[in-house]
């Protein structure tokens, strides 16, 4: 059974830290922008992939900082999203959420999550988000 509690979030309300640079970081952040161009971003990352940055460049506003990880990046952060492939670091992101009480998202990692990311379908002021449980996020979009 299904037990989880839509919300919607203030995106420009909040501040957002997303660590990764790859495909998946990418795929996040457009998710994350289609829904709130204003949104407080800030994203981390040792490597990222140049469709990435080529696109943050029109967003002027968003911090990119390509480095590795950093304890203090989740200061003041009230949402943290994981798109690595370094299982280390989205445990040690996880276990630093917890202690800060900051929301946390791994990608494709549905046990480290507080949250997730259901497809979204919006028709004007109508948004309808949907969510399989974190079970097939390849239903949820079609």
């Amino acid at each position: 059974m299904n037990q989880l509690f839509p919300i919607f979030v203030k995106l420009d309300q909040i501040q957002t830290l997303l660590v990764g640079g790859g495909k998946v970081a990418l795929e996040k952040f457009q998710a994350l922008i289609t829904n709130d161009e204003r949104l407080n971003l800030t994203v981390v990352a040792r490597e990222i992939v140049p469709e990435f940055e080529l696109l943050l460049r029109n967003y002027p506003h968003i911090q990119l900082h390509i480095r590795p990880f950093e304890t203090t990046d989740i200061e003041h952060k009230q949402l943290v999203i994981a798109a690595t492939n370094n299982m280390e670091l989205n445990d040690e992101l996880r276990a630093l959420t917890s202690l800060h009480n900051i929301l946390f998202n791994a990608a494709d990692k549905p046990d480290l999550c507080d949250f997730y990311l259901g497809s979204i379908v919006t028709k004007g002021n109508l948004k309808v988000a949907i969510s399989t449980n974190g079970k097939s996020p390849t239903i949820a979009k079609g």
